[in-house]
């Protein structure tokens, strides 16, 4: 066990800087393969990638291959060093913690993208893309845009951002560095500069939810809602 800056106990990892520029990497060179490998399968199948109904397909799985950050994770986080789960944060959260952080955290999250809203719109910054297109629309386009958002995105970024990346950084140079590094590279994978400041900030309360709780699920839960009241206020608000 070892102590951060604010005298909170947690476990080390194991793992350095070397495994997670590696990870990050590999991360990297998976989504692009994996995503070559959806366009060619969707040539090869001669389907026409004018028509919006296989775009529909070929975006949803484009979109989760967000999936493929676990493995680089696992390679250099646990199999490497020979870890469990709990490393990474999958151990038991405090119930009744989390569900109060959830219960604060959620309409401070759902406020400050509105309060964002508000200076893009004033100073025409671009927001991010409208990913609601590439799953189509009703009932099945929801839920698949629901699944990829509010499930498979939380815990593949939860866990390569906080349970990986923020606690090799904190580990190695500290809570607030730590904090800082992991969540601007979490805003800036995002690729749309309009929204990379709001983004790390959820960030950093997500990093300081896994340091605070010692595990990786209050995080993954409210970053899961997050998503899924976005996804569902979106298709609301173009009538499914």
């Amino acid at each position: 066990m070892t102590h951060d800056s604010t005298g909170a106990a947690h476990e080390a990892v194991p793992w350095g800087l070397r495994d997670m520029v590696a990870a990050g990497l590999a991360t990297l060179a998976l989504m692009f393969v994996g995503l070559l490998t959806v366009v060619a399968a969707g040539l090869v199948a001669g389907l026409d990638l004018q028509d919006p109904q296989n775009q529909t397909f070929l975006g949803f799985a484009a979109l989760g291959l967000e999936a493929l950050m676990i493995p680089p994770v696992w390679w250099w986080g646990m199999r490497k060093h020979g870890a469990g789960a709990a490393i990474l944060g999958l151990r038991r959260a405090p119930l009744a913690r989390t569900l109060v952080y959830v219960a604060i955290g959620l309409p401070a999250l759902l406020a400050m993208n509105v309060a964002w809203g508000l200076v893009m719109e004033r100073f025409g910054l671009e927001g991010q893309g409208d990913i609601l297109p590439l799953f189509g629309q009703g009932l099945v386009g929801l839920l698949g845009a629901l699944v990829v958002a509010a499930v498979v995105a939380p815990v593949a970024e939860e866990l390569f951002f906080r349970g990986f990346l923020f606690a090799g950084l904190r580990d190695r140079w500290g809570l607030a560095a730590g904090m800082l590094i992991s969540s601007a590279v979490f805003g800036a994978v995002h690729l749309t500069p309009g929204v990379m400041l709001p983004i790390a900030l959820m960030g950093a309360l997500f990093a300081w939810l896994y340091q605070t709780t010692r595990s990786l699920w209050p995080a993954i839960l409210l970053h899961g809602l997050y998503n899924g009241v976005a996804v569902l206020a979106m298709y609301l608000a173009k009538g499914l």
